[in-house]
């Protein structure tokens, strides 16, 4: 039996992805509303992209902060952190943002990620505990 398709006007399939995306949106803030402290940087949930900034603080930063990511005034110049970005799981703080390596097509490439409370939109490093040498 082949499936019947069905034409929707334009304006209501707009309201409809719209309601879809909002949907999505209050399931990943839900997300950092109820976690639980960080025991390892595989607990640390992939940061969503909020334009909002004031929600984008009250949402994410300070659930991350509560769970246990290190906010920038804890951090030390020239430590290595252990956490997560897209690319890495370590990087080096130097006052700004995080220097790490990271792999492309088998090169290593240094690259630098902002620290989760400067997102820009793009990649943010969590830092979860420095590195013990």
């Amino acid at each position: 039996m082949e499936a019947e398709t069905v034409t929707i006007p334009k304006a209501l399939y707009l309201k409809l992805l719209q309601y879809k995306n909002d949907l999505i949106a209050l399931e990943r803030r839900y997300i950092f509303v109820k976690m639980e402290p960080f025991k390892d940087i595989d607990d640390i949930p992939e940061i969503p992209l909020i334009k909002d900034k004031k929600e984008y603080e009250d949402v994410v930063v300070k659930n991350l902060i509560r769970c246990g990511a290190i906010p920038k005034d804890k951090l030390e110049v020239g430590a290595t952190y252990i956490g997560t970005c897209r690319n890495a799981s370590k990087g080096v703080w130097n006052g700004e943002v995080f220097e790490i390596e990271r792999y492309k097509f088998g090169d290593i490439l240094n690259d630098t990620v902002d620290h989760f409370q400067d997102d820009k939109g793009y990649d943010v490093f969590v830092p979860l505990r420095k590195e013990e040498k």
